[in-house]
């Protein structure tokens, strides 16, 4: 079977930046110079460069280009950890963009996921997270409005606790938050995300929705995270209780006293204990 216009051309930008006609971080000539390098269409350039971006070779840049992708490893998210922690510790400086909404009528998923009637007015803030000014995740957050209406602390990211995460700012209020959920499944995104995530719409993205609830079990707070494949890794710690030699568990402390070991069970299923 003859080889497509676009793989050919996606071959020969490989073996191009393979032989370093484009450094890290370059950004490729325009797609109109390409195709008539190659003598061919644009949309065929296109799609060639969606084949690198789709491998982490190149990446997009909303409204800018293509530019030719610094080797990276992908960046391990322990779940409990706020998005920007975990760029730093990959090395990256982190900053947020975001934008938040009151009155928001809650949609039927999001009024399921917070236990409310649909259309409860809510806060609802969307969030872009980025490294090294890249985008790297994108994150939206829901609470019902009526927790926080005529405080301070009615915005996550303004008043004097913005930026302080569900926990702290809902227990100003004397909400206690007690535990969160996490769900996660796999899929593709729309054009409007893959936009805004420099990658094209053939990228796997992980999706995390995640819950807070309080003691008693009332969703608070509910939030949708998504990461490409490609640049993240889901890691969850989970607490192994440890066995004395009676055959009963003793919990999260072993019966030496000293602190049980955890286990990081990883998105595909794996633990690793340490």
């Amino acid at each position: 079977m003859p080889t497509a216009d676009y793989q050919r051309i996606a071959e020969d930008l490989r073996r191009r930046l393979a032989e370093g006609e484009w450094s890290p971080g370059e950004q490729l000539p325009p797609r109109a110079q390409l195709a008539r390098e190659y003598r061919t269409s644009p949309a065929a350039i296109q799609r060639g460069q969606e084949l690198l971006i789709d491998t982490g070779v190149l990446e997009g840049r909303k409204s800018v280009g293509v530019f030719v992708r610094a080797p990276q490893a992908r960046m391990t998210l322990p779940v409990m950890l706020p998005i920007p922690d975990a760029i730093r510790q990959a090395g990256l400086t982190p900053a947020i963009e975001y934008r938040s909404d009151v009155k928001v009528p809650a949609p039927e998923p999001i009024a399921r996921r917070l236990s409310v009637d649909i259309d409860t007015p809510c806060v609802r803030t969307r969030y872009e997270y980025l490294g090294n000014a890249r985008p790297l995740a994108l994150g939206e957050s829901w609470e019902p409005m009526a927790l926080t209406h005529r405080t301070p602390i009615l915005l996550p990211e303004d008043g004097p606790l913005a930026g302080t995460g569900v926990v702290r700012r809902l227990a100003a209020v004397g909400v206690r938050v007690g535990s969160a959920q996490f769900r996660t499944h796999a899929r593709h995104p729309d054009d409007h995300e893959a936009l805004r995530l420099g990658i094209t719409r053939r990228t796997l993205i992980i999706r995390l929705d995640r819950t807070h609830l309080t003691d008693t079990g009332r969703p608070v707070e509910t939030a949708t995270f998504l990461l490409p494949q490609t640049r993240w890794e889901l890691v969850y710690d989970v607490p192994v209780p440890a066995c004395d030699l009676a055959g009963g568990e003793q919990g999260p402390q072993g019966a030496d006293g000293h602190d049980a070991g955890t286990g990081r069970v990883r998105q595909d299923g794996t633990r690793r204990t340490r």
